[in-house]
């Protein structure tokens, strides 16, 4: 009996263990604050995306959207730098608007991030003050349409919508 209690709480150790250090999911494995002091420094528009792990709508704009190398470039292309925020995080990072450090969970309650993703735009030209919030997913063709927007500055002189309906023109 004795060994046979041995072997269990061995192979519960093992299998705790493994879970402990198993798979991680990658989309928090970068840091996004190299994004968020270039987008300051250089004066880019600054897109942060605050996911939890668990999100399945994250998961889905990961997949179909944001590792897309179509869409990786559509960033480059447009000036635009993008960070993915834990919300549940703890993590130092640098708020866009105050330039202070926090954890990332209190970024997100800061912004006041309830749903995932969600997805926040600051403008460089005016002191990074949030232009655009969308709690939900954003389809890959409306996600792209919206990254020539911003890169054309049309932003700052019609709404997204009017932008679509005259062509992708200003």
């Amino acid at each position: 009996m004795k060994k046979f209690i041995a072997l269990f709480i061995t192979l519960i150790s093992i299998y705790l263990a493994g879970c402990q250090s198993g798979e991680k999911s990658s989309k928090f494995t970068v840091d996004p604050n190299p994004a968020i002091e270039d987008a300051l420094k250089n004066k880019r528009i600054l897109i942060l995306i605050f996911e939890s792990e668990d999100c399945k709508y994250c998961t889905k704009l990961h997949k179909e959207v944001l590792d897309q190398p179509d869409f990786k470039e559509k960033l480059i292309k447009n000036n635009i730098k993008l960070g993915i925020i834990n919300v549940y995080g703890d993590r130092m990072v640098i708020d866009p608007e105050t330039g202070a450090k926090m954890e990332e969970s209190a970024l997100a309650a800061a912004y006041r991030v309830t749903g995932y993703p969600t997805i926040i735009v600051f403008d460089p030209k005016q002191n990074f003050k949030v232009i655009f919030y969308n709690p939900g997913y954003i389809p890959k063709k409306d996600f792209m349409d919206f990254l020539d927007y911003l890169g054309s500055g049309c932003y700052e002189k019609i709404k997204f919508d009017k932008y679509i309906e005259n062509g992708k023109k200003c």
